[in-house]
């Protein structure tokens, strides 16, 4: 079975669908491949305007990593993982073109730090956000704390970070994290819906613009930030408050 769906319509946009229901969508090897191949044919593709990452069904928009798949992990080849992930989520965050997280359900851990890489976020009403990796002795670890502060003002970044508590998607809009609320009828026709502005441009004005945007990023500076980031969560990885934590976690799902 297909672990994501990549779907190109007349209007310009991809549709990134992670296709991991029986996971909660939760990103593995594969997911995060095919994100990486998807990401580089959307810079380069001219007929491509915009990038929509969702995920399949309601239950779920992204779980975060598939921790049956990496709980074994130890302390160096986490940071392989971890790294492998962080560089996917900085192409995300700046790839030339407009990109939305349409969250179809819930988001957390590491499906809150891909959600982060995205423009924009459009969510579900009734949806949770969690950046719970608090809870499970680590912390963000595919660059998407790094992300927050520049996103948000500190100190709201940092109360979501240290809370590692499950929000609301209507209190994430007030904290400006989430940009609409949509009732979810038909969640792909009402994003479409506040796409359709952005589509009407051209994909070099859609380009310049993000140009202009994402400048701030491509530099040594923050690239060092990020990536100091996921070398402290993969230190966190292997310390036994981590593996007890998963543990407890997996006992429970």
């Amino acid at each position: 079975m297909e672990v994501a769906i990549v779907e190109h319509d007349r209007d310009g946009v991809v549709w990134f669908t992670i296709h991991r229901p029986e996971k909660r969508n939760a990103i593995n090897f594969e997911v995060m491949d095919k994100l990486e191949e998807t990401i580089a044919m959307v810079e380069k593709n001219d007929n491509v305007k915009m990038l929509v990452i969702t995920g399949t069904g309601d239950e779920a928009f992204c779980s975060g990593g598939d921790l049956s798949e990496f709980q074994h992990l130890h302390a160096e080849t986490a940071k392989q993982m971890l790294e492998k992930m962080g560089k996917i989520l900085y192409s995300l965050l700046t790839l030339p073109k407009p990109t939305v997280a349409l969250i179809n359900g819930p988001a957390v851990g590491g499906g809150c730090e891909l959600a982060s890489a995205c423009d924009f976020r459009y969510a579900k009403s009734g949806s949770k956000i969690g950046f719970i990796q608090g809870k499970l002795g680590i912390t963000t670890g595919w660059g998407g704390a790094t992300i927050l502060f520049e996103k948000l003002p500190y100190t709201q970044a940092l109360d979501i970070l240290l809370r590692a508590e499950r929000i609301s998607v209507e209190k994430m809009r007030e904290y400006g994290w989430i940009h609409a609320v949509l009732p979810g009828d038909n969640l792909r026709e009402e994003c479409r819906g506040l796409l359709a502005p952005y589509l009407s441009q051209s994909v070099s004005v859609l380009r310049a613009y993000k140009a202009a945007a994402t400048e701030k990023w491509k530099n040594c500076e923050f690239r060092t930030r990020f990536f100091a980031e996921i070398a402290r969560c993969a230190k966190l990885w292997g310390a036994e408050e981590h593996k007890r934590a998963i543990e407890s976690f997996l006992k429970k799902s």
